[in-house]
């Protein structure tokens, strides 16, 4: 830092000898002015900044770093504060900056720190994410409006047929024969089919721009709430289900428990042929973070599909054996993507199943 030519020689040298080092310590551009606003002290990053060679701002006015038509501002001002503003270089290109001032009292009398830090960067990704959000609303928007024109175009023609299968059974009456019955019926079954394969691949496209809102979670109480649910399906099956001591985890509340509504669903679904079904919920652990599962003691599969698990529509039991759509666990799997984590199985063909999953970085450390 060099002195100004016209400054007092023994002044300046106070100056520097007394703040120099500190400025220099600063990781950012800091500059030192007199009450006058004048620059006694710039910081190398500082000079480097605003595009000045070593020396070369001391003795100018402090405000020469903002464009003309700021300088009325006062950014260097006198009272503690930041403001955002923009900086003007040596070659007279603009950028925006942040000046964050104090006043330092001396024994020389009451000089101006001001510290000046580039926005360039920042204000970048601030527009990169603005347009991105801007994009997802817009996405978000289509969306909606994609699966309400499904849902209102797909279910239009399903209440005609059933409408049209119910009046033709009842203008046919007593007079049915048996085939037409069963043909009339296996069309109000595939209606009914149609109907639910659509809710469930409207409710698997909605979980992509559901928003998220993590809360620290137990999710012994999830999967205790959310077995009280599908289990009356099974009316007076014996059913030995379990939950164990579960580390909390940092989750959104809504998606937790689809999860695990998903996941104990097919465990009820699969185990329907036992008399004592065996659905056990617990947690292990992999390289120190927890590992959830649901393991049940049903049917199992051959994990040589097991590939096919998550794919929407794809079965590895036929409709005649276990209903369903082939999306609860195609749900689960995105589920567990959105929040980082990743989900897989194991199985043994009549020796039951346990799917495993995890949930990013939970908060671990907490039993539930």
């Amino acid at each position: 830092m060099s002195a100004t030519g016209n400054a007092i020689p023994k002044f300046e040298a106070t100056i520097e000898a007394k703040f120099g080092a500190l400025l220099e310590s600063f990781p950012g551009a800091v500059i030192l002015a007199d009450s006058e606003r004048h620059i006694m002290l710039a910081s190398e990053a500082a000079e480097k900044l605003f595009g000045y060679s070593r020396g070369e701002l001391s003795g100018k006015a402090a405000e020469m770093l903002l464009p003309p038509r700021l300088r009325g501002v006062d950014a260097f001002k006198k009272s503690p504060g930041e403001i955002e503003l923009g900086g003007l270089r040596k070659d007279h290109s603009e950028f925006p900056v942040e000046f964050a001032h104090q006043s330092l009292r001396s024994e020389e009398g009451v000089l101006e720190l001001t510290v000046i830090r580039d926005l360039t960067e920042r204000k970048r990704l601030e527009q990169e994410l603005k347009e991105k959000d801007a994009a997802i609303e817009t996405a978000r928007r289509e969306f909606e409006s994609f699966s309400y024109s499904i849902s209102h175009d797909l279910r239009a023609p399903l209440r005609a047929v059933s409408g049209f299968t119910g009046m033709l059974k009842k203008s046919l009456g007593e007079n049915i024969s048996q085939d037409s019955a069963h043909a009339l019926a296996r069309v109000q079954e595939n209606v009914t089919k149609m109907s639910k394969l659509i809710d469930g691949l409207l409710d698997f496209s909605t979980l992509s721009w559901v928003a998220m809102t993590k809360k620290t979670l137990n999710p012994a109480d999830v999967a205790r709430k959310s077995f009280t649910g599908p289990a009356p399906i099974d009316g007076g099956r014996k059913i030995n289900f379990s939950v164990g001591k579960l580390p909390a985890c940092d989750a959104d509340p809504m998606l937790l428990r689809r999860l695990f509504d998903s996941l104990l669903s097919n465990a009820l679904k699969f185990t329907g042929k036992c008399e004592s079904a065996v659905i056990r919920v617990g947690c292990g652990e992999e390289k120190g973070a927890p590992v959830y599962f649901v393991e049940d003691n049903g049917v199992g599969f051959d994990m040589e599909y097991a590939g096919r698990l998550f794919q929407l529509f794809q079965r590895l039991h036929s409709p005649s054996e276990f209903e369903g759509t082939g999306i609860g666990l195609a749900i689960a799997q995105r589920i567990v993507q959105r929040h980082g984590g990743r989900i897989w199985a194991q199985a043994e063909v009549g020796r039951g199943a346990t799917f495993y999953f995890t949930l990013g970085e939970p908060g671990y450390g907490h039993s539930a």
